[in-house]
């Protein structure tokens, strides 16, 4: 009896020992084998947000700089301004001196945001219009209604030429800053369902339209020439 229980022990310490040995082989193996984290910059994820631009509701993103965009409020630049979300219509002069939205670029279509003091600007043609001298947008009465805008010799103590230019958080479909365009007395620059240029106040119209300045390259007007 003593023998066999000697041989019996004998295989169950063996058992065990060749179950341990088995354990540790394939916690090693599975060490050895499993995936490290990526923590090196080759594979970490690039972020959401990269240097050609920052993120801008709507998930757009905001191309240029705002030095561009200050530059093009300090009379720096000559500017097409283009109703938002218009992709073919930009303002420009008709031959009655009225602000018209028109297809297609036109020479009568450029213009300059010069500031006016008081954060108002006026806004100019950025050639001459008639004569030597730049003219400037103005708000008019028209009859009948509504008020339109119209081209006027350049006075910065005429009330009517004074515009407020407030920027907004949205960006036009090329990633430019939009801004809306206010007259005196809250009239706002609107851009009517037919195609119309006019200014009024806020009401049952909705919101402001708003409007995108593209940079169209230095001011030359003698104001801000050497």
């Amino acid at each position: 009896m003593t023998r066999k229980r000697s041989s019996a022990t004998a295989s169950l310490v063996l058992g065990a020992m060749a179950l341990a040995l088995l354990s540790a082989c394939t916690s090693g193996s599975e060490t050895a084998g499993s995936a490290a984290p990526a923590t090196g910059a080759a594979g970490s994820a690039a972020p959401a947000t990269g240097a050609l631009g920052t993120p801008t509701p709507g998930g757009g993103q905001r191309t240029g700089s705002d030095d561009s965009a200050d530059s093009v409020l300090r009379g720096e630049r000559q500017v097409v301004i283009v109703p938002v979300p218009s992709f073919e219509s930009v303002l420009a002069l008709d031959a009655k001196r009225r602000l018209v939205a028109t297809d297609g670029p036109t020479e009568d279509g450029l213009f300059v945001l010069f500031p006016a003091g008081g954060g108002r600007h006026q806004i100019k043609t950025a050639k001459p219009f008639a004569g030597d001298e730049p003219s400037c947008m103005r708000v008019a009465q028209s009859n009948p209604s509504p008020l339109t805008v119209v081209a006027a010799a350049c006075d910065t103590g005429a009330p009517d030429q004074l515009f407020t230019i407030d920027r907004q958080v949205a960006v036009d479909s090329a990633g430019r800053p939009t801004y809306t365009i206010a007259g005196r007395g809250e009239v706002y620059v609107r851009l009517t369902r037919d195609g119309q240029v006019i200014a009024e106040e806020l009401g049952d119209a909705g919101p402001p339209t708003t409007f995108a300045f593209v940079d169209n390259g230095p001011n030359t007007l003698p104001e801000l020439g050497d």
